[in-house]
């Protein structure tokens, strides 16, 4: 017994380093042992919350830590005219099997522009691509941004990465933008039959046989032959995959197979459908005239021609569906499809096109799915183009860079998933923008006046965005590498009775950047449950381990005592 009870008294003291170094661990002590930054990759994704079981769960990763991404994106493809509808596979294999984002929109409705946020994560009026000319693929787009692309940090980290199809509007082949490794980019605009591809560095020139020619299936076919290679070959490294499709902007040139379908198909023919002149719109729609026969008679026509061209896409779907299945990566791959804008038929008496700031124009289809998303589920809140750069690199276990102007969407699917279900802060509006406004910020000589960080350093003189905060200040300005960033106030400051300052009991733990609320000097994982852990520890540590080994010291003393 005796003995027993001095075992007791070494090892007690023993353990209390080891239970407060992980306590430590938990809280992001700076002087702990890092772990391997693959395993804590693997984590954050492990920790997204699906419902599914842990078998499946490690399953999903018994390849690589990191899954492939594919990113699917159409050209001009609408939500507001229907054309989901007829997308069959679209809808069960990636919407039904992920999730569906309802509200789902773009910043400029404008092929080049908008593309150039969705690589970037940027507003329009931060890369100034403004319009399908003005620095599309330009020497500025070249030097100042298509460096800073989601490809690129990718590339950066590891990920093999290739892209296929449409790339910018006046991109001219004569280069091989930075971030791709395997490269076969569309030069100029979106066409099906007779065009050029830059293939690694080496034109290619297609003509008008379908079986050999017709882009969407060559996207399809060789993406998919290069993805099996790939993988036979580096079964453990992650794949990024772009795969920009033409349908359905126009020529509408459909695949032979699907030329006689949607003949009688008019789910173009919206509420709004011919409403002209609509007088409580800008001047524009004041002054555009009801459609003629000859004009609905067209936009019918078109409509049935842009059905036709998405069935191929359709098929394409199938076809990554089906090669990530048979390669067994299906468990491991995220599956993103979006367009880069809506479009009109008939609208508002507009035959046909896009660029106007009305849903059909800048709503867009958006689905995901892949690893610990759940299945079926739909999200209301508004997502933008510009968050896909942002959650890529979230996927991939990246840091989301300062500058991006977007936002993870893995957040919201975190948010409303697994034990972990909590109201979060996210944007109510957003802005649309289109056009060259140099001229108006300038005053018409074509230079801004001011840059984002100027502004940003003005704004950050007033007094509302002083720091340190001061009661009821909800923001503070704060200089990171020289940029001026907000930040919210980290503690909701109140006075008592004696004019001490007290915290609000409750707040949020930070896991990256996104994060609404942090802890001062203390980072902790999100999960409530660890949280809860902690502070049971500490009342283990300070209210049964130390009274109980100061118990066993003096009994054991008065076991000496009394011989």
């Amino acid at each position: 017994m005796l003995l027993r009870l001095l075992l007791l008294v070494c090892l007690l003291p023993l353990s209390l380093p080891v239970v407060r170094a992980v306590i430590d661990s938990r809280r992001g002590s700076s002087d702990r042992q890092q772990l391997p930054e693959w395993y804590m990759n693997d984590f954050r994704m492990a920790n997204l919350g699906t419902g599914r079981n842990q078998g499946d769960r490690l399953r999903s990763n018994v390849h690589n830590a990191r899954p492939n991404i594919i990113v699917i994106l159409t050209d001009d493809q609408d939500v507001e005219l229907g054309s989901l509808q007829f997308m069959n596979n679209t809808q069960q294999l990636i919407g039904a099997a992920g999730a569906m984002f309802s509200n789902a929109f773009v910043t400029t409705p404008m092929c080049c522009p908008s593309r150039s946020s969705i690589l970037t994560g940027l507003y329009v009026h931060n890369h100034n691509v403004d319009t399908n000319n003005e620095n599309c693929s330009g020497m500025v787009w070249r030097e100042q941004y298509e460096t800073k692309t989601f490809g690129t940090y990718l590339k950066n980290a590891g990920y093999r990465t290739a892209y296929y199809g449409k790339y910018l509007n006046r991109y001219d082949g004569s280069y091989t933008p930075p971030g791709w490794d395997e490269w076969v980019g569309l030069i100029h605009n979106s066409r099906y039959y007779n065009y050029t591809l830059n293939r690694n560095g080496v034109l290619e020139t297609h003509g008008d046989d379908y079986e050999l020619d017709y882009l969407t299936d060559v996207i399809a076919n060789d993406s998919m032959a290069y993805f099996t290679t790939f993988k036979e070959t580096h079964r453990h490294d992650p794949l990024l995959m772009v795969l920009s499709v033409p349908a359905p902007h126009g020529p509408e040139d459909g695949a032979p197979p699907y030329q006689t379908m949607f003949q009688d198909i008019t789910t173009h023919r919206t509420a709004s459908y011919n409403l002209a002149p609509s007088f409580d719109k800008h001047w524009i729609m004041q002054w555009t005239r009801e459609m003629g026969p000859v004009e609905e008679f067209f936009t019918d026509i078109l409509q049935q021609k842009r059905l036709q061209t998405l069935q191929s896409v359709d098929d394409l779907v199938q076809k990554v569906y089906e090669t990530l299945y048979l390669s067994g990566e299906l468990e491991n791959t995220y599956i993103m499809f979006t367009s880069d804008h809506g479009y009109h038929l008939g609208q508002f008496g507009l035959i046909k096109g896009k660029s106007m700031p009305y849903e059909f124009d800048v709503k867009v289809p958006f689905m995901l799915r892949g690893p610990r998303i759940p299945q079926g589920i739909n999200i209301p809140e508004i997502v933008l183009n510009i968050d896909i750069a942002p959650t890529l690199l979230d996927i991939a276990g990246l840091p989301v860079p300062m500058d991006m102007d977007g936002r993870s969407i893995l957040k919201l699917i975190n948010s409303k998933t697994g034990s972990r279900r909590k109201d979060l802060r996210w944007r109510q509006t957003f802005l649309v923008e289109r056009g060259k406004m140099r001229d108006v910020l300038s005053g018409g000589n074509g230079e801004l006046r001011q840059t984002k960080n100027e502004r940003m350093e003005q704004m950050c003189e007033q007094s509302e965005y002083q720091s340190p905060c001061a009661e009821s200040q909800e923001w503070y300005c704060t200089v990171v590498d020289g940029n001026y960033r907000l930040r919210r106030c980290r503690e909701k400051i109140r006075s008592d009775g004696e004019g001490r300052r007290r915290r609000n009991n409750r707040c949020r733990c930070s896991g990256n950047r996104d994060s609404d609320d942090v802890i001062d000097d203390i980072t902790v994982m999100s999960q409530g449950p660890w949280r809860r852990t902690i502070a049971r520890t500490d009342l283990l540590i300070y209210y049964v381990t130390l009274p109980l080994l100061f118990w066993c010291r003096c009994y054991v003393e008065s076991i000496f005592s009394m011989k």
